[in-house]
């Protein structure tokens, strides 16, 4: 998009002249956002900081850049309870909110926090997605819940965030991996027939990266992110101190976790080895050679030159 940018100015300009170096137009936030799309996941953090320098100058641009795609999650391991994950929904200036010990990290003035209901809530959730990653991650796997008000009362809905943070070094054959999972909840309310309706809208966004190398398939990286909508409703009796908040939000971030998960596995991990066999051909039937694919890598885990 940039050099077209530049063929339209240098055409618009005929008096530009050719082999001179000019500085291309500012880039627009859609051009910025694509651009980002397209490089790795795993490199996210140079890719955000390559794209911010060149943007640094505009103001309005970079923050509406870093607002719209800087998703990453970092760790910060100042609180004795606990390490915790440090993102947007926890933060406060340069600081970070505890879910365990609802104190900022470094220390700050004036600093917001959940109302005691909320606070409540909080706690229940975090002590739930503990025990939750135990069933479904590593041992090193990282959770954080956080929960803030949408509006001046808790009848105007509240928002849930609960982070998963997954990296795995030299585990079997992968030597990095990192999910992370974002899950973002806003809880509404209505009152129908006399009684009260929550209702859970859900958007969960993984970033997947992974990196392996051996005989058979040399150096592979993949990654990629994957994001997903649902939504879901049903009567409570409280705000917040009904258990089935606990449980409604559980339930709503485990299925949709295991759906992404299901998709990963069964459609682009499959897809991208169906491509691979499928892109080998045998030059005397003209079919997919399959089977020849899998003699080869064979002999390559022999150690034996392929005949």
């Amino acid at each position: 998009n940039l050099n077209k940018d530049i063929i339209k100015t240098m055409a618009d300009n005929p008096n530009l002249e050719e082999g001179k170096t000019y500085e291309p137009p500012n880039p627009s936030i859609k051009e910025c956002i694509q651009l980002n799309q397209l490089m790795p996941i795993i490199d996210i953090d140079k890719n955000i900081d390559a794209i911010s320098s060149v943007i640094y100058e505009n103001d309005d641009l970079l923050n509406e850049f870093l607002q719209k795609v800087d998703n990453r999650t970092k760790v910060c391991k100042d609180d004795p309870k606990g390490e915790f994950i440090m993102c947007e929904q926890n933060r406060d200036g340069d600081s970070y909110r505890s879910p365990y010990s609802n104190t900022y990290y470094p220390p700050t003035e004036d600093a917001k926090y959940p109302t005691a209901p909320l606070r409540d809530l909080e706690e229940k959730l975090n002590k739930m997605f503990k025990l939750y990653i135990k069933h479904y991650y590593s041992l090193t796997t990282l959770c954080s819940v956080y929960c803030w008000e949408l509006g001046d009362t808790l009848a105007d809905g509240y928002g849930v965030a609960v982070l998963i943070k997954n990296s795995l070094t030299h585990q079997k054959k992968v030597n990095t991996g990192s999910w992370d999972s974002s899950n973002l909840i806003t809880v509404t309310f209505d009152n129908e027939g006399g009684k009260k309706k929550a209702k859970y809208n859900l958007i969960s966004t993984v970033n997947l990266a992974m990196s392996f190398e051996g005989k058979a398939c040399g150096k592979v990286c993949l990654s990629g992110t994957i994001a997903r909508s649902s939504h879901y409703s049903k009567v409570v009796e409280d705000y917040t101190g009904d258990e089935a908040h606990v449980e409604n939000i559980g339930v709503l971030v485990e299925d949709m976790e295991n759906s992404i998960r299901n998709t990963l596995d069964t459609v682009y991990l499959m897809k991208s080895k169906q491509i691979i066999d499928t892109a080998r051909y045998n030059p005397t039937e003209g079919k997919p050679g399959i089977a020849q694919a899998k003699a080869l890598k064979e002999v390559w885990k022999e150690g034996a030159p392929p005949a």
